[in-house]
């Protein structure tokens, strides 16, 4: 039985561009404060404060999201390894293998464990529990990842088939790409299939002499990033001339897709990577979570013949609201003069109408309306449709409604 602590390796980059406008650029989704006053990144460094469990992690991010870095640390306390601040985004590969291939230097027996900071995990005990199977269970000579079991035929994730067994950690038959909605109903239909979660247990010696052999190249362009000296130091700061050389590309299609040895343990924990509306308007839902991005009394409810709207997010580009649109109810046919629309589906079946074309959209699914194309959303069913509305453009005024069919009478702008 192995009483190893693991080294987290937090990915904190990233822009969340599926969440934008409330994710931009310059503050991605972890680290907007959605929990109070606690970001996605201020409770994985929370998480990870289980000295059982867990040495000093390291994190991962962009050299623009320093103060950001360190606005957490101080707010949480928690001592870092080190910091690898990357001069431009490489994708997932690089964020995990280089950190290891530095930390080897200092230590060749460590075990590791990579997560995203954007992920939402509400069962820390539980995430506990899952890690210490690995911990005790753990093979040094393969890649243990962590599966949720699937409540609904998402398209947001990547699928992992196991071989049935009544081992707590099963061996992986296969990878799914992220599916298609049809195919997305077939697969949670099937047992022993999991949405793949993006958080992984590795022995870094292994996992650097398997990059060797697979990924030359690339492991030699980042043994050429190591720091030859001040090796303690907490900040570290890559040659962005080698860097630019990496080649863009996740750690799943470098490497977890060709690697013989993977294994899969079930996390049973709320999990949730809140990587669209969809899944954060989910989260919304359920009081309990504390989601506190809008909460009743911070936005007007504005009644319409059809259902009513709410204004989430307004600035001088962009303006979210939730649309809630009544069973058997459909809002007029009309266009915009000075704003286009993306329509994410978060509640219902909604029928849609875009130019001359009319189709359905399911939860999960979305459409881009452009300026000044007809269209028109109707409920046909017998629950209430929720849409996420997300209108750019210059100008969000209820007057830049121009109808053409309306079967409320309504013939003005509003």
């Amino acid at each position: 039985m192995s009483s190893k602590k693991f080294r987290p390796i937090i990915l904190a980059g990233g822009s969340g561009k599926r969440l934008w406008p409330l994710s931009t650029k310059e503050r991605p989704k972890q680290f907007i404060s959605l929990f109070g006053d606690l970001s996605l990144f201020d409770l994985t460094l929370q998480r990870v404060n289980n000295r059982d469990l867990f040495k000093k992690p390291i994190i991962v991010t962009s050299e623009e999201y320093l103060s950001l870095i360190e606005e957490s640390l101080s707010k949480t306390g928690l001592g870092v390894e080190r910091v690898f601040l990357e001069p431009e985004p490489k994708n997932t590969f690089s964020a995990s293998v280089l950190p290891v291939l530095d930390a080897l230097k200092r230590n060749e027996k460590e075990r590791y464990m990579v997560m995203p900071s954007d992920h939402y995990i509400p069962f820390n005990k539980s995430f506990y529990e899952t890690c210490t199977i690995i911990k005790n269970q753990f093979r040094k000579k393969a890649l243990t990842l962590l599966g949720i079991a699937p409540d609904n035929p998402s398209t947001e994730y990547g699928y992992i088939s196991v071989y049935t067994s009544n081992e707590e950690i099963k061996c992986v038959k296969s990878f799914i790409e992220k599916p298609d909605l049809e195919k997305a109903k077939l697969l949670v239909k099937q047992p022993d299939t999991l949405w793949n979660s993006g958080m992984f247990f590795f022995d870094g010696k292994w996992l650097s002499d398997s990059i060797q052999i697979k990924n030359q190249e690339m492991y030699s362009l980042m043994h050429d990033l190591l720091p030859t000296s001040a090796l303690s130091q907490i900040y570290f700061y890559p040659d962005k001339n080698i860097f630019s050389k990496l080649t863009n590309i996740s750690f799943d299609k470098a490497f977890v897709e060709s690697n013989k040895q993977n294994l899969v343990a079930t996390l049973e924990a709320g999990w949730t990577d809140l990587g669209s509306w969809h899944s954060l308007s989910n989260l919304q839902k359920e009081p309990e979570n504390g989601l506190t991005l809008y909460s009743e009394g911070d936005y007007s409810r504005t009644e319409k013949p059809w259902g009513y709207y709410e204004v989430l997010l307004e600035s001088e580009s962009s303006k979210v609201k939730i649309l809630s649109v009544d069973p058997g109810q459909k809002l007029s046919l009309q266009m915009h003069e000075h704003r286009s629309e993306t329509w994410y589906v978060t509640q219902g079946i909604a029928t849609v109408t875009k130019g001359n074309t009319t189709f359905n959209l399911q939860p999960g699914e979305s459409v881009e309306i452009d300026q000044k194309e007809r269209h028109r959303v109707q409920n046909s069913g017998n629950e209430v449709l929720e849409i996420i509305e997300i209108q750019t453009g210059t100008y969000f005024g209820e007057d830049d409604i121009i109808r053409f069919e309306d079967i409320y009478g309504r013939k003005d702008f509003h």
